[in-house]
């Protein structure tokens, strides 16, 4: 198969680039960014020196006359370019947040004014634990964001529990590494105000709360309410969540009841000690669950790397469903230790 990335400046594009150059099922993988266009693509990411050594392309044309498209642009460049790509019979998979939404509303309050709301109704939202089968036939994939992905996960073995939840008061306390950020250079991200300091930001307001809230109500049938605190950390790449669920008495054990809801996925592992470093590089999603001394409180404890399954590595895997290939092609690294 044949696939482009567009907007491969950033990190997203350059994992997806270091993913996907050494996908056994890809034969031509093309590159484009405006700002580079021309450029040698190893002169930006010095990792793919020798592995990837192309030129960063224009976003027309043959470059996107290909099986695959990968969308790694800012949010509100996607939606203006996903119409003509699907309406061509390509797939498209869109790491940012245009087409996440089923409520078009929602997406404009948190996001701006949407310019294709009819391919909403045509997109699958990307988790494949959640979304497998639809993922399969899509054409339009919305890969979800880091922080969703983290607790989304998290919390979908409590569907099968039979124990009663206040999913209307759920907490979640997230910390993440700088390069959730994104590429591009400010003061809130220089090392001297990163380095040995914790920056919790957009309390309240982070506009991923809504993303969590809408696939959840969608997953437990009923309204689910978050309350999120993200945290900056002074680590690269990881998300550690925090999920706490309010409960009157659950009588089921709990890591027994996670394993069993995800003994068949390969990407998501039960751990009595999740930890960042295990899952840096990695497509894995690590958990641990508990209940706490009064049996009033599920604890979570979900972990990531932001990169990967939190971005192109979960969209990796959606592109891989979506073909007809085996989920794990191209995704079966594990992390170094220590």
């Amino acid at each position: 198969m044949d696939a482009t990335i567009i907007g491969g400046s950033g990190y997203s594009g350059s994992e997806l680039l270091r993913i996907l150059s050494r996908h056994p099922k890809v034969e031509t993988l093309n590159v484009t960014s405006r700002q580079h266009e021309g450029k040698d693509v190893s002169m930006l990411h010095q990792n793919l020196l020798g592995v990837y050594d192309k030129k960063f392309l224009s976003p027309e044309g043959k470059t996107l006359d290909v099986d695959v498209v990968f969308m790694a642009t800012p949010h509100g460049e996607a939606m203006n370019i996903a119409p003509r790509l699907v309406d061509s019979g390509i797939k498209v998979i869109d790491l940012s947040a245009d087409y996440r939404f089923r409520d078009i509303a929602t997406y404009e309050k948190n996001y701006q004014k949407h310019s294709s709301p009819e391919l909403n109704k045509k997109a699958v939202y990307g988790l494949p634990e959640a979304y497998r089968k639809d993922i399969k036939k899509a054409q339009l994939v919305a890969n979800p964001g880091c922080y969703p992905t983290s607790v989304i996960l998290g919390m979908l073995p409590l569907t099968a529990s039979k124990g009663k939840m206040d999913l209307e008061r759920i907490t979640v306390d997230s910390m993440s590494g700088t390069s959730g950020a994104g590429i591009k250079a400010s003061e809130f991200l220089q090392h001297s105000e990163v380095a040995e300091n914790l920056k919790a930001y957009n309390v309240g307001k982070h506009r991923h709360r809504p993303e969590m809230e809408s696939i959840l109500s969608e997953q437990f049938k009923s309204d689910v309410r978050v309350s999120f605190t993200p945290t900056l950390a002074p680590i690269v790449r990881g998300i550690q969540s925090n999920i706490h669920v309010h409960t009157d008495g659950i009588d089921n054990n709990l890591p027994e009841l996670y394993r069993t809801f995800y003994e068949k996925e390969h990407f998501v592992r039960i751990t009595e000690t999740p930890n960042v470093k295990s899952v840096n590089g990695t497509n894995y999603c690590d958990m641990g669950v508990w209940k706490d001394m009064d049996n009033t409180h599920i604890i979570i404890i979900s972990v990531i790397d932001n990169l990967v399954k939190g971005a192109a590595g979960q969209a990796v895997q959606n592109m891989n469903i979506m073909m007809g290939y085996d989920e794990t092609l191209g995704l079966t690294g594990i992390a170094g230790h220590p």
